[in-house]
């Protein structure tokens, strides 16, 4: 069995955004030991995951020096080593400075994902969290897991709010704000986002304050998100974009619909189990709330299927994904040039 490093400049129980949750759900189906490198203050060890403070100046930093890094996978005798957003680069570097294989975990199309395509051309290999997404990196053949969810449960929810799971503007909350203006008799809740002093709205409090049917609640691990789903009749997601939707499948499991962003990578998750709608788009996002609403149960019925089918993929590719890591090989230069000129032709004639 092989021992697994993964690299993100955050990390569950600390860090619970999307893609971190998602990383570290994968890393606990792989075999042997598991450690992760990341921005914590203190060492310490998360459902089997031991968890080390990471020897970089600026974690956000794509240039980061690999160094350091290397010396502290030396010390845990990596084999396999997994990183992730801003500091893809310096782990895929870091990781052939040992000869260790090296995987970058690309949760973002090409569009947006500027600070993962020199990694990416340099690593043995990518995981992917869509089939659309691999095909837009121009590696149609690679591993895809789509983000898991956690176990569902025989329980069904129907509360009364309509729920927005991020209070970031790219997730949709001016959108949300102002269809609560104009639904004054619905009631409303923003969960907060940790990433919300660099990407959310400067004067939340501010803005929401004289506005009574929205209540602003703190994040919470995905397993405590339940409190909130309880509350929930519909959960909101009218982001600018998104490249599956997590939580969406995690709230269907309840049998909450949801109206949700429209994306090629999202109809790989929810799909049909959502109303899906333009981003941003006020009068889009209010329509599909009546859509929803004019036949609720038919929708919270669609929604909790989709997610109990979802959840059937999840286990055949969290079991791909384990065999996965214990039959990698770091590549030979020869290997690495053709596998990123493979990339770039594929990508060109698209």
């Amino acid at each position: 069995m092989k021992t697994v490093v993964a690299i993100s400049h955050g990390y569950p129980p600390e860090w619970n955004m999307g893609g971190e949750v998602s990383l570290h759900r994968m890393l606990k189906e792989a075999k042997g030991d598991k450690h992760v490198l990341t921005g914590t203050e203190k060492e310490h060890e998360f459902e089997g995951v031991k968890v080390h403070k990471i020897d970089a100046d600026n974690v956000l930093d794509i240039n980061t020096n690999p160094n350091r890094i290397a010396e502290q996978l030396k010390e845990l005798k990596a084999d396999v080593v997994i990183g992730q957003n801003e500091l893809s680069l310096a782990t895929v570097i870091a990781a052939r400075m040992i000869g260790a294989v090296s995987i970058v975990s690309v949760h973002t199309p090409p569009l947006y994902g500027r600070n993962i395509m020199q990694a990416l051309g340099k690593a043995d290999c990518a995981i992917y969290n869509t089939r659309t997404s691999a095909i837009e990196w121009g590696e149609p053949n690679a591993l895809v897991v789509h983000p898991p969810i956690s176990e569902l449960k025989n329980k069904t929810f129907n509360g009364d709010a309509y729920l927005l799971s991020s209070s970031l503007v790219n997730k949709g909350v001016k959108t949300v704000i102002e269809l609560a203006k104009r639904n004054p008799d619905k009631r409303f809740i923003i969960i907060r986002s940790p990433a919300e002093p660099t990407h959310g709205l400067p004067n939340l409090e501010e803005v929401v304050k004289d506005i009574k049917n929205i209540e602003l609640k703190p994040r919470v691990p995905p397993e405590q998100m339940e409190k909130y789903f309880k509350q929930a009749r519909i959960l909101l997601v009218p982001s600018r974009y998104e490249t599956y939707g997590m939580t969406t499948i995690e709230a269907a499991g309840y049998g909450i619909p949801t109206v949700h962003v429209d994306t090629p990578h999202v109809r790989e998750g929810i799909g049909e189990g959502a109303i899906l709608v333009p981003g941003l788009s006020v009068e889009a996002t209010g329509q599909g709330i009546n859509t929803i609403e004019k036949n609720y149960e038919l929708y919270s019925e669609n929604a909790k299927k989709r997610a109990e089918w979802l959840q059937v993929r999840q286990k055949i590719e969290m079991q791909r994904f384990a065999e996965f890591i214990e039959n990698l090989r770091p590549l030979n230069n020869s290997e690495l040039n053709q596998r990123s000129r493979h990339m770039m032709m594929y990508r060109r004639r698209r």
